[in-house]
């Protein structure tokens, strides 16, 4: 198989010839867009050999929030907005290098997370003060996620990497979080639901109440078990069809090594998974530093694996 066929199989849960592995980090701030954001994602994917490449993008989000009241001034920014020029330049030049031979998702931050960025990270404040207010602005936000989602699709992408934060049970009541987080997510992700092939929903952070997103349209889901979180094998019963991303601890032996860690990990990984529906990649992000040449043995350890 090369590699869209095979995670292209990964996804429908048939068999494949080995377990495709994918990971990805945060390039430095110098990196971030257009050329310079290219060239740095271009010579990581052909040093590790990733069967799949996740766009990072931290360019931001046009807007800025420093009172509770900004929250209802915020309107839906135009596409030509540096922020999103910045990331779809250089998501540009990635396609047109390797579109033809792997899938490319990009990575979108969801309202939350974007708001949290605009603000100062002052979202769960605002929220607990006016939640009217900071769920008026969310709604903004997610329109304008939804719009420049489908832009990426428009300059290639085959999917987006979709960050959902703010899913830590002990944030936000029940009944804030379904009103203002997770209606504000779909709003984002329903738009490329049907236009995406390869949507990821990675749920990030500690102690997370998982069994609320399991409705979420995406082809796969990634979140760290090794962060008070379920383990793959009982959390993935919440996802039904959805493939299963992950198995490697973003701050364990990928980080530190020695080859024979990485390698023990990718297994035990695959020994609660099984070979269908999964690929193996971290947690999380993985750390800045991280040794590309760990990244290269976490990938090629998939050959090593026994397929079922």
């Amino acid at each position: 198989m090369n590699k869209i066929e095979r995670v292209r199989a990964a996804l429908r849960g048939d068999r494949v010839d080995r377990v495709p592995a994918s990971f990805w980090f945060h390039f430095p701030a110098e990196q971030a867009a257009g050329e310079a954001m290219a060239n740095a994602h271009l010579r990581y994917y052909h040093y590790v050999n990733p069967d799949f490449l996740k766009v990072m993008n931290d360019n931001g989000y046009p807007g800025e929030v420093s009172e509770v009241s900004d929250w209802r001034k915020l309107r839906v920014p135009a596409l030509d907005a540096p922020a999103f020029q910045n990331q779809l330049d250089g998501l540009k030049r990635i396609v047109d290098a390797i579109g033809h031979e792997t899938l490319i998702i990009t990575t979108i931050f969801n309202p939350f997370s974007t708001g949290n960025h605009i603000s100062g990270r002052r979202v769960t404040e605002h929220m607990m003060h006016d939640p009217d207010a900071m769920g008026a602005g969310l709604r903004v936000i997610a329109e304008g996620l939804a719009r420049f989602s489908l832009a990426c699709l428009d300059a290639g992408a085959n999917g987006i990497y979709f960050s959902a934060q703010g899913g830590e049970q002990d944030r936000f009541s029940d009944e804030i979080f379904h009103q203002h987080i997770k209606h504000t997510d779909l709003m984002a992700l329903q738009p490329v639901t049907a236009r995406g092939e390869f949507n990821l929903l990675h749920i990030c952070g500690y102690n997370l109440r998982l069994a609320a997103y399991a409705d979420y349209p995406a082809h796969a889901v990634n979140w760290s078990p090794h962060w008070n979180n379920l383990s793959l094998a009982e959390g993935w019963r919440l996802f039904g069809d959805m493939a299963l991303v992950g198995g490697m601890d973003q701050r364990g032996p990928i980080v530190d090594g020695p080859r024979e860690a990485i390698i023990a990990e990718a297994q035990e990984a695959v020994a609660q998974t099984g070979t269908r529906h999964f690929v193996l990649g971290a947690g999380c992000t993985l750390p800045n530093d991280v040794s590309w040449d760990h990244i290269r043995v976490a990938i090629e350890a998939t050959a090593l694996l026994p397929m079922s």
